[in-house]
């Protein structure tokens, strides 16, 4: 004899289906939505072409006669912004209009016309 399908037996067979397939969605998607923040002033690294091929501008360093070099949309920068201040291992950064815009302490250096970066507190010349 068939067994008869029962319909308040089946919608909640359904309802449990797609409450399981959203639940896995959601933990399969949050990895991609998830929105993590960036420690400040995070190393990143700079291409050695870059240099080499004289992208890096500034004046130089008294001491160390190295110039300073930045890239903008750097791939591993949340702000887009990878620095290195005469020659020190280069950061992410951001803009800023005053030291008191810089996390950490950091102060706030003008690239060139314009271009101001906050730079950590650390690597003061």
């Amino acid at each position: 004899m068939a067994q008869q399908s029962n319909p308040q037996t089946a919608r909640r067979s359904l309802g449990a289906a797609i409450a399981v397939g959203a639940l896995g969605a959601a933990a399969w998607l949050s990895p991609l939505t998830a929105c993590e923040t960036q420690q400040a002033y995070a190393a990143c690294a700079l291409d050695p072409e870059v240099t080499d091929k004289g992208v890096c501008d500034g004046k130089g360093s008294s001491t160390s006669g190295k110039t300073s070099c930045r890239v903008i949309k750097h791939p591993h920068c949340a702000e887009g912004v990878c620095l290195s201040y005469f020659g020190t291992e280069s950061v992410c950064t951001e803009n800023c209009v005053s030291d008191g815009d810089c996390a950490g302490g950091g102060f706030c250096w003008q690239y060139a016309e314009g271009e101001k970066y906050c730079v950590p507190s650390d690597r003061k010349l």
